[in-house]
């Protein structure tokens, strides 16, 4: 859980294009997964760093296979495949080390008329449980998102989705183990939720709810979690976004507590690029978790608070150097928050190809001390 790192699926950065409105490049409305073809367009003119005057006028690149394939226009696919491994030291303990294929993914989108179907299946050497439809201790069939959908109103600005769909919930970051993922429960790797969903983007503003029914690939059903999540984005500049995040489940045995208990996460974010090699992004929540007897003197009730805030300054065309710091603070005998830092760069050399290294130092609360946690983590992701 510490040194897992991030699918290349969604960049909120990429509001330094004063592009806003995640819709716009993905499937879905929200953001991360599936490119539509003007995504595949922006990727391939303004993502990947390009060598010379000769080289920026290849958009044919940018499709699916390299542009070998030529898709029908209600057809959308694509894949991923990302091999990563990594080193993590903590506290006196010896190094351990890894290395495996993380995601293998094969995503498709049929659309007729106003009616979308949206679905993935993949590989996953480990981990990714939550998405898993076979049950081995690994090398399982992952199906991360597959959903129905119908879009309304007179210019498609709403969107009615039925299935397994990423939580609506702060910056969809592709960092999938930064805290503020993992203390909501809302990365874009394998917590998704089945439920029924309504988008809606226009203008300066976008947003989603979801009515979360529960996650139907995690049995028995005491494990699975049901409630809502939502957030609201405002846009009142090309290069600047905000909005808020609102989440409430319960569950009748939380895998965490063991036992029955609400949670609660609410707070804010914001993208904002000054100028436009630098965007810089943040997110604060307030988590809450009520054990029985709630509503009565003898509950328990835990809060506690995570925050992240990161700048990235795209160095080069393709060349990303990141600083990213973060804090969680929940429930221990300590009282310490958990203090992270992040150094990373990621060069995205070629279509469809890119590269990343992650330094994390990560200062996490123990009983009469702290535990120094380092990880070097290195990937190499390419898509079809």
């Amino acid at each position: 859980m510490l040194v897992s790192t991030r699918r290349a699926d969604a960049y909120p950065w990429m509001i330094r294009q004063e592009v806003s409105d995640c819709q716009t490049c993905h499937a879905d409305p929200s953001g991360g997964g599936l490119l539509t073809r003007y995504g595949r367009l922006v990727g391939e003119r303004t993502l990947r760093t390009h060598y010379g005057a000769g080289d920026t006028h290849h958009d044919e690149l940018g499709g699916f296979l390299f542009g070998a394939v030529k898709l029908p226009d209600a057809l959308l696919l694509g894949g991923d495949a990302r091999y990563f491994g990594y080193a993590v030291k903590a506290g006196d303990a010896p190094a351990q080390r890894d290395k495996f294929f993380m995601q293998a993914d094969l995503t498709g989108q049929v659309t007729v008329g106003r009616v979308r179907a949206n679905a993935s299946v993949g590989y996953a050497d480990q981990g990714a449980l939550p998405a898993s439809i076979t049950h081995a201790p690994q090398h399982n069939l992952v199906s991360r998102v597959h959903w129905l959908g119908v879009d309304l109103g007179a210019k498609n600005e709403f969107l009615l989705r039925a299935g397994r769909m990423n939580l609506p919930f702060g910056v969809r970051s592709v960092e999938h183990t930064l805290w503020v993922r993992r203390a909501t429960g809302t990365d874009i790797n394998a917590s998704q939720e089945h439920g029924v969903a309504l988008a809606y983007g226009a203008g300066i503003w976008r947003a989603e709810v979801m009515a979360i029914l529960g996650n139907y690939q995690v049995s028995p059903d005491a494990f699975r979690e049901r409630g809502y999540s939502a957030y609201a984005e405002i846009a009142p500049l090309p290069t600047l976004a905000a909005g808020a995040s609102s989440m409430i489940t319960h569950t009748n045995l939380d895998s965490q507590l063991g036992t029955d208990a609400i949670r609660h996460a609410h707070g804010v974010f914001a993208r904002w690029s000054p100028v436009k090699p630098l965007v810089v992004m943040g997110e604060g929540d307030v988590t809450l978790a009520s054990q029985p007897p709630r509503g009565t003197l003898g509950a328990t009730n835990t809060v506690g608070y995570v925050g992240m805030l990161q700048a990235d300054v795209e160095a080069i065309q393709g060349v990303h150097l990141m600083a990213t710091g973060e804090m969680w603070s929940q429930p221990t005998d300590t009282k310490f928050a958990a203090v992270g830092a992040w150094g990373s760069v990621a060069w995205f050399f070629a279509p469809h190809a890119d590269l990343r290294f992650d330094a994390i130092f990560q200062s996490l609360p123990s009983p009469g001390a702290r535990l120094p946690v380092t990880s070097l983590v290195l990937q190499g992701h390419v898509y079809l």
